[in-house]
């Protein structure tokens, strides 16, 4: 089985009624129903088609993409490395 890139998009709505017409692009991870958004999972290839989309839509207030992909994850040796740039 292969690992697929994935991203995921915030994408706030109007009205929490319509969370169930964006979860057929993709994966739902978590919707907010008192902030009125969702996390969406895509694929990375299909990202830019999608974020077209979803912007066309009259329901769909704004879409960002998550910047999980941007942090740092080389967690071995980092309190090493604060230190040393404190001094």
């Amino acid at each position: 089985m292969e690992k697929t890139a994935r991203v995921g998009l915030i994408v706030y709505l109007y009205y929490n009624r319509d969370a169930r017409k964006i979860t057929k692009l993709g994966d739902c991870h978590y919707h907010s129903k008192r902030l009125r958004y969702l996390v969406l999972y895509v694929d990375l290839d299909e990202v830019d088609e999608i974020i077209s989309y979803l912007k066309g839509q009259r329901f769909v207030k704004k879409v960002l993409i998550s910047e999980f992909n941007q942090i740092d994850q080389d967690f071995v040796g980092s309190l090493h490395r604060n230190e040393e740039s404190q001094v």
